[in-house]
């Protein structure tokens, strides 16, 4: 019985001697995968958590660049505005005061930190009020939303400043005398075209800007930026929105100056180029291009021939091609901003000083419409003005 019970024994352990034998290598490779598994898995963790940190670092720069440049040129730009306010006329500030200027600029959502937030922080800053008009709104950037996303569009322009020219009527028609519109890479120098809408009652229907003639409609080029009187708006919204015949339909892919010139004229607006803006100074003060394109040969302009092709005037080139008293510049990206910046409100030459401007007069109402028909040979306004596909 013993012997018996001795032999079982010995067969249960060979069996478990055995079968942990057989065991090993699938014990080995079972291992062997976990680890493998666990390498893989911890690589791509790690990788992931260091491209997000590497977006986040970036994104954290961009902000961090943005905000010390926008901090650095607003002292910049106080301590700029604090020498000028030391002069005795303070031509500046009346200008402020009596010249009121609502400037509206176009942007998209993708354009809103890239090239809005720029214009937030040099020439938008002087403007009386600012207004981005996007299809998203922006609290910070002071974005508003007058078109969904599906209508942002380039084609649908003409759309979108109608929605926003709308937006400003009903919320701000009361409190400015001038409305700029400039897209959001124009540059604008605000004391000049206060100084150039001065003399201009707000109540009498005009537009200015930079004047192009194509299929026989004179129209303001929206990249150099117009401005409406507060009557022009009124007329806009309140009689051309509301009428097709008198403006093209808002769903038309006309170009957005374009149609804008064609409404504003069939309401009775008079369109008046920049380069009359000022009384004795004929030189053009509101620019499609960059100003290094008119400052250059026009043999070599960046931007094509277009310019020259619907221009109605012969253009200057060259270092007498623009006023003294210039007032917007279109292509202007962000470091063409700042560079304005500083060329205009922080650069100083040792010894040279520049005579105080003087207000210029006012401009009665009845000699301005007087001298304006005698110069384009008109006894009345072109109504109604026909559009016709421009593309």
């Amino acid at each position: 019985m013993n012997g018996y019970m001795e032999l079982q024994r010995a067969c249960a352990t060979a069996h478990k001697d055995v079968k942990t034998t057989e065991s090993k290598p699938l014990f080995h490779f079972k291992k062997q995968l976990q680890f493998l598994y666990g390498y893989v898995l911890g690589f791509l963790m790690a990788l992931i958590t260091l491209l997000c940190y590497e977006r986040f670092l970036l994104q954290a720069a961009q902000v961090r660049q943005h905000s010390t440049a926008t901090e650095n040129w607003q002292a910049g730009y106080t301590n700029a505005m604090r020498e000028l306010k030391s002069d005795a006329n303070l031509l500046h500030q009346r200008l402020e005061d009596e010249v009121r200027v609502l400037c509206m600029v176009l942007t998209t959502p993708a354009q809103h930190q890239a090239r809005a937030a720029h214009v937030k922080a040099t020439w938008g800053k002087r403007c009386t009020r600012l207004v981005f008009l996007s299809s998203e709104t922006d609290v910070d950037l002071g974005a508003i939303s007058v078109v969904s996303k599906t209508h942002d569009t380039y084609d649908l322009l003409w759309y979108k400043i109608r929605q926003g020219l709308r937006h400003v009527y009903v919320r701000y028609y009361g409190d400015y005398d001038w409305y700029l519109k400039a897209d959001d890479d124009t540059y604008v120098i605000m004391e000049n075209l206060r100084y150039s809408l001065y003399p201009y009652q707000s109540d009498m229907p005009l537009v200015f800007g930079y004047e192009l003639l194509q299929q026989n409609v004179t129209y303001m080029s929206g990249g150099a930026g117009y401005v409406l009187s507060k009557e022009a708006l009124y007329r806009a919204v309140n009689f051309g929105f509301l009428n097709e015949t008198l403006c093209p339909p808002a769903n038309y892919a006309l170009p957005e100056d374009y149609s804008m010139s064609i409404c504003l004229q069939n309401v009775g607006v008079l369109p008046v180029d920049g380069r009359l803006m000022l009384p004795g100074d004929q030189k053009q003060k509101m620019f499609p291009l960059q100003l290094f394109d008119f400052m250059n040969a026009n043999e070599t302009l960046t931007n094509g021939d277009w310019i020259e092709r619907l221009t109605p005037y012969e253009l200057d080139w060259g270092l007498d091609c623009c006023s003294n008293f210039s007032i917007s510049f279109h292509y202007a990206n962000p470091a063409v901003m700042y560079l304005y910046e500083f060329l205009i409100y922080h650069l100083r030459t040792a010894g040279v000083s520049h005579p105080n401007a003087m207000l210029p007069d006012k401009i009665d109402n009845s000699e301005f419409l007087s001298k304006f028909f005698s110069e384009n040979n008109e006894s009345t306004p072109r109504i109604p003005v026909k559009w016709v596909d421009v593309a």
